[in-house]
């Protein structure tokens, strides 16, 4: 059953695209556990299935959309898909993002680099193009992206992945000037390094040596940078817009 104790979001949707992942996936089961009518929009339908289902289990409401988010006919149909189902989008969260090569410049493709910003950093340009329109009509709304530690503190080897995640700050921090007026609050998540399967790549002793570089000396956890997604979400941050929230145990306090 779901917990009748905090239910900051009962009466709203969510939107969360890239809920799959593994700090998504968390995300989308704490907005349920507060009430929110979650739609998760994915390319991964198994997974994204297989939450839905861990969410209706414990009562929660959960919708979930195949989505391609590199494609602008499959962003516009999921937005039109939700508005139709429910007739508004009251918070748009966009997690999507791909690592893509870990590899020096002179070995990287174009073809790595197109697809990383395509899916990190023009998904989120597409998503929130058709649903800014919808909350300027409603003049409310909140809209969260999801960078990454590397936006502020880059990597060598992953140059792509560096440059979206830093690209993606800027674009929120730009996006909050323009809808401002309308009462749109839009802020950036930056996690650091996250226990997630994304990290599955990393040996042990990678895991170890990134750990040591965090201040408070261990890697994040999804339900961490969880928390600090619904609070931006709230009503307690209505004051709170073009952010870019560190989430990262202290790496690159700025």
């Amino acid at each position: 059953m779901v917990s009748t104790c905090c239910r900051r979001f009962e009466g709203r949707v969510v939107l969360i695209v890239g809920g799959a992942g593994g700090i998504g996936s968390v995300t989308a089961r704490e907005f349920a556990k507060e009430g929110a009518e979650v739609v998760i929009a994915d390319i991964d339908v198994p997974k994204m299935e297989k939450i839905a289902e861990e969410i209706k289990s414990f009562g929660g409401r959960c919708t979930t959309i195949k989505c391609d988010v590199t494609i602008a006919n499959d962003v516009k149909n999921t937005v039109d898909t939700v508005l139709s189902k429910f007739g508004k989008i009251d918070i748009l969260i966009y997690f999507t993002g791909i690592l893509g090569e870990v590899a020096p410049i002179w070995e990287s493709t174009e073809e790595n680099w197109d697809r990383v910003m395509s899916v990190n950093l023009k998904g989120a340009f597409l998503f929130c193009r058709e649903v800014a329109k919808h909350m300027i009509k409603r003049r409310e709304g909140k809209i969260i992206t999801v960078s990454s530690v590397a936006g502020k503190d880059p990597n060598p080897y992953m140059l792509a992945y560096d440059a979206s995640k830093a690209g993606l700050i800027g674009f929120t921090r730009g996006l909050a000037l323009e809808l401002a007026p309308y009462n749109i609050n839009v802020n950036c998540v930056v996690p650091g390094i996250t226990e997630t399967p994304f990290l599955n790549f990393m040996t042990e002793e990678a895991k170890k040596r990134s750990a040591s570089l965090v201040p408070l000396g261990r890697l994040g956890k999804p339900e961490e940078i969880a928390k600090i997604v619904l609070f931006l979400a709230s009503d307690d941050a209505s004051f709170v817009t073009g952010a870019a929230w560190n989430v990262t145990g202290g790496r690159c306090p700025y």
